[in-house]
């Protein structure tokens, strides 16, 4: 799916820079630039003909360097292949640190 830039950004700045997947850091300017350490491409959730959107909620950040999970996990080893995503699959959705959470947890850990 084709995202615009301001689609883009905001959902790298939610991830602050780093894959969703392996939270791997990635460099802005390396947009879809194979080879590069850093490399990322915009990748959808939800595709577009099974009631996608083109918003930044429906954007997810992935490295295409290694470990490329935009190749290994959003489509399972195969670029012909799709493998069903939500955000909860993704550990790096929304950066975390010592003091904010992405997801509500209960007393166990568990997401609410």
């Amino acid at each position: 799916m084709q995202f615009d830039y301001n689609a883009k950004k905001a959902a790298y700045v939610r991830q602050h820079g780093h894959c969703a997947k392996c939270g791997k850091y990635l460099n802005m300017i390396f947009e879809d630039r194979k080879g590069y350490e850093g490399a990322w491409t915009a990748h959808d959730l939800v595709p577009l003909d099974e009631g996608g959107s083109n918003k930044a909620y429906n954007c997810v950040i992935l490295c295409i360097a290694k470990p490329d999970c935009h190749l290994n996990f959003a489509h399972g080893g195969d670029l012909g292949k799709r493998v069903f995503l939500t955000q909860f699959a993704f550990p790096h959705w929304m950066y975390r640190n010592s003091t904010e959470q992405a997801w509500p947890t209960t007393e166990d850990g568990q997401r609410q």
